[in-house]
């Protein structure tokens, strides 16, 4: 057990800021099991989720004399893994400018700001708003898809409706959340409601 194990995390980042490498492998050792499985919800595949955590820390280490965080470093790291996840996904689905233009605002080591990070729980928090105001049949069939990560097939079964009444459902609640949160890809308002926050 080095001197560092039972210092906490304010403390931590404040040696780390100043180079030391031990507290900097006290906070690996503390975060890197929790990030992993935090990433996982999200990516589903481990060697990409083992990627997001270790782009993570590199870079955090990298950056650690320009790092400025306001809030806890719990919070940070996962609201990183989070955003990065979300990178993730949208590669491998589709391009958008909306997430390109995100994405530009990213730090050099690759993990987001805390500023983009502050811009990214505003753009969740108006859309966990809007999903409130769905109506009630519309909001059980979208948080069904979106939360328990449901087919159209097994949704239909559940419910007891047509898949193309789902399907119509589905869609018309991303367009009333593209209405009600400002227009952006339905993609990322479904990948901002789909994947784990963790305050």
């Amino acid at each position: 057990m080095t001197k560092h194990t039972a210092t906490d995390d304010v403390s931590l980042l404040q040696m780390m800021k100043d180079g030391d490498h031990e507290a900097f492998t006290a906070i690996y050792n503390k975060y890197w099991y929790p990030l992993m499985q935090h990433t996982m919800k999200a990516v589903r595949v481990y060697s990409e989720a083992e990627d997001i955590v270790q782009e993570i820390f590199v870079s955090i280490w990298k950056n650690r004399s320009k790092l400025e965080i306001n809030y806890a470093l719990s919070t940070y790291l996962f609201n990183s893994a989070r955003y990065m996840a979300i990178r993730n996904i949208e590669r491998n689905i589709t391009r958008s400018n909306y997430l390109q233009r995100l994405s530009d605002q990213i730090d050099n080591g690759g993990v987001p700001s805390p500023e983009t990070l502050l811009h990214m729980r505003n753009l969740e928090e108006k859309i966990e708003q809007a999903i409130a105001s769905l109506p009630e049949k519309m909001r059980e069939i979208f948080n069904l898809s979106r939360k328990q990560q449901l087919s159209y097939k097994e949704i239909a079964i559940q419910l007891g409706i047509s898949e193309e009444t789902v399907r119509k459902q589905i869609s018309n609640a991303l367009q009333r959340l593209r209405n009600q949160v400002g227009y952006m890809p339905a993609g990322l308002i479904f990948l901002l409601s789909i994947i784990p926050h963790q305050s």
